[in-house]
């Protein structure tokens, strides 16, 4: 459940910009037409001969492919020196232009395989669109509601075309460039396709959206068994890297201390684990009324329905740590129960 798109996907170029993180190192700033999320980071990284661009920023109107020209001028590069173009996970603000930029440049395009989470939506809207929708209904949303649950507009508009990779990121893979080898870690839970990219030797590590200066989870759901589980673990594999100076994630400025960010992030989702638990405790429901208990009143219709979606996925995940029962009536909606809270365990 993706949700609405912004009112407008045209953004202001003139908020470009980029930023030298050392030499051979380049942060790229890409306004976003989100009003909760004002701007992405792609990095532009030299090779012997050209560049490797890490992430691309969103599409949606040609003002995104003027603003990522305009960073890229900023760095003192341009869209002819990209020869490799790296997707860390296929989510609209990372690989929205990787049409375009592949088409224009000639260049390779290396993503994590597993995309389905978002392109199954841009190649069967019709489809997904009422899948959403009547998984909404059993979850409890309004009627006058559902249209914004099965919205897939963000797919469909957000990203010029669904690029498969040229090649497969897979975990353990390492991409050369003129500041050494990166090495490909697979960080699914954000996305089941989320990746990152570590430079041991000079301990940086290129973040995605595993964790930001800001935390503010978004977890995909429906394609993976435990998107709760799966984004803990990642969290517990970036740590286990070693010593790394510097984290550049996908949002917001560089961060300095990558583990104490980590261990914030995996406090924050047994803080949110709590509260579901205690949203289920005040009596059984959906997780529509389940994420109202939560957040309170959205502050948007984006947000509404982003915060169901992490909301879903923490149900799932206490449903198979045995703390959550999902149960099902006759007309096929859920509700959920605290598992001790009486009456047979079921509704898997």
């Amino acid at each position: 459940m993706v949700g609405p798109p912004p009112d407008s996907w045209a953004v202001d170029p003139g908020g470009a910009g980029a930023w030298e993180i050392e030499p051979g190192l380049w942060q790229l700033r890409l306004p976003l037409p989100w009003d909760t999320i004002a701007t992405v980071n792609a990095f532009a990284i030299a090779l012997d001969e050209g560049i490797m661009l890490v992430d691309c920023g969103s599409a949606g109107d040609p003002t995104h492919r003027d603003a990522l020209l305009a960073a890229m001028d900023a760095a003192g590069v341009s869209l002819a020196d990209v020869r490799l173009l790296v997707g860390t996970h296929t989510h609209s603000d990372h690989v929205g232009l990787a049409a375009w930029v592949v088409a224009e440049s000639g260049c390779r395009f290396l993503m994590h395989p597993a995309s389905a989470h978002f392109y199954d939506a841009m190649r069967e809207p019709e489809r997904i669109e009422a899948a959403r929708a009547a998984r909404a209904t059993r979850e409890g949303v309004p009627g006058p509601e559902l249209a914004l649950y099965g919205d897939v507009r963000e797919e469909t508009e957000g990203i010029l075309s669904p690029v498969d990779p040229h090649e497969p990121l897979r975990d353990g893979a390492r991409l050369a460039s003129a500041l050494g080898d990166w090495e490909v870690v697979e960080t699914p839970g954000h996305a089941p396709s989320h990746v990152c990219l570590v430079q041991r030797e000079r301990g940086i590590v290129i973040l995605g959206d595993l964790v930001s200066r800001v935390f503010a989870p978004y977890l995909d759901y429906g394609y993976s068994p435990d998107p709760v589980s799966e984004l803990l673990a990642s969290y517990d594999r970036m740590a286990a890297i070693g010593e790394i100076r510097v984290g550049l994630p996908g949002h917001g400025r560089p961060l300095p201390d990558v583990p104490g960010v980590i261990d914030h992030h995996r406090a924050g989702i047994r803080g949110r684990l709590d509260d579901a638990r205690a949203a289920v405790a005040a009596g059984p429901a959906g997780a529509y009324e389940v994420t109202r208990r939560m957040f309170g009143e959205p502050g948007s219709d984006q947000v509404a329905v982003w915060q169901m979606t992490e909301v879903l996925c923490y149900l799932k995940h206490l449903r198979g740590e045995g703390d959550v029962v999902r149960d099902e009536d006759e007309r096929g909606t859920y509700s959920y129960r605290l598992a001790a809270a009486g009456g047979p365990r079921g509704g898997s």
